[in-house]
């Protein structure tokens, strides 16, 4: 699905929300592919800044939260 505001997203959905396996392409280019519930990056995951740095870890409603590894 394509929002109005250039944000794209494939991926599960439950409820008419993101939830499970997903990839979510921002309009600056950052890129979050892994886990969603209630519409939010939550699970596992990966989440990519259009400069190169990148989350490896665990999210929790749209925060990075518990363990994760940061690279730049």
């Amino acid at each position: 699905m394509i929002y109005p505001t250039g944000r794209l997203y494939e991926g599960a959905w439950e409820s008419d929300q993101r939830s499970g396996k997903g990839y979510e392409r921002h309009p600056n280019r950052d890129i979050y592919v892994g886990d969603f519930k209630h519409g939010k990056a939550h699970g596992k995951g990966i989440f990519t800044w259009k400069n190169g740095d990148e989350y490896d870890g665990e999210w929790v409603m749209g925060l990075k939260q518990g363990y994760g590894i940061w690279k730049s």
